[in-house]
């Protein structure tokens, strides 16, 4: 199974307005650090005692535009999840992504190949290698001067390297922001669905998830902010291992350095 509880609670920190500001060309160097508590570190279908982590995050990508609204972006990064307890519930995970982006009359698109990989899987035995390509369309809609919903969804075709299974997979998430002046008040919640094929002695597996977030950040300076968010996770699957929920609550300092 992909860790969903951390992703959930990274968004609500970021959560960009990609739409209508896509970013400059050239280089970026993103750095995140978090500390939190996961209700369910090893995201298992039985009763599980919660526990505490720290994730430090560290990515850089390479930004350049090909045509009026359209820009190719190179990336790679890595992160990681530490358990105070429940050490074989952490994720340490490399991946490298190109996307071919356009925006058109304020939506964004974006066709998108990646490849990711645990580095350590007796740290992380559930993770594998896989390769994924897929489309994000996303559009940032103004309420007023203070208010925005950003819409993103995202369908995909996630190949796992070692052939055990592939996947179908889809999402949409919506994120509503209050602004006022360094800071910002976000909820939102999303629905994501994944298909597994080849599945040897079961009929296809599916799994939908079902999410709810909420988050307040201050932005000290521009691409520097410092955050909080709670997320709750709940999975509905075919096979009853892969069911559970999670509540995740965490903050987090994130900076963007630009050159």
């Amino acid at each position: 199974m992909a860790r969903k509880g951390l992703a959930l609670a990274f968004a609500l920190v970021s959560a960009p307005a990609i739409a209508q500001t896509p970013p400059p060309a050239g280089w970026a160097l993103s750095l995140g650090f978090g500390a939190g508590w996961h209700s369910n570190p090893n995201e298992i279908s039985t009763r599980s005692k919660g526990d505490g982590f720290l994730s430090p995050e560290i990515g850089l990508a390479y930004r350049q535009p090909l045509w009026e609204g359209g820009a190719l972006t190179l990336s790679v990064s890595a992160g990681s999840e530490f358990y105070a307890r429940e050490r074989n519930a952490g994720v340490q995970r490399a991946s490298a992504t190109a996307s071919i982006s356009h925006i058109w009359q304020g939506t964004f698109f974006a066709f998108t190949l990646g490849q990711r990989k645990a580095l350590s899987h007796d740290f992380a035995r559930h993770d594998s290698a896989s390769t994924e390509f897929g489309l994000n369309i996303s559009r940032t809609i103004a309420l007023d001067d203070r208010w925005s919903l950003l819409v993103f969804t995202r369908a995909a075709r996630r190949l796992l390297n070692d052939g055990t299974y592939d996947q179908w997979r889809g999402s949409i998430n919506g994120t509503l922001t209050y602004k006022s002046v360094a800071w910002s008040w976000r909820m939102g919640g999303g629905f994501s669905y994944a298909l597994e094929d080849k599945t040897p002695f079961l009929p296809r597996i599916n799994d939908r998830t079902v999410s709810a977030r909420l988050g307040v950040g201050y932005e000290w300076a521009k691409d520097r902010e410092i955050a909080i968010g709670g997320s709750f996770s709940r999975t509905f699957s075919s096979y009853q291992p892969n069911r559970y929920k999670s509540f995740t609550i965490q903050p987090r300092v994130s900076a963007t350095i630009r050159f």
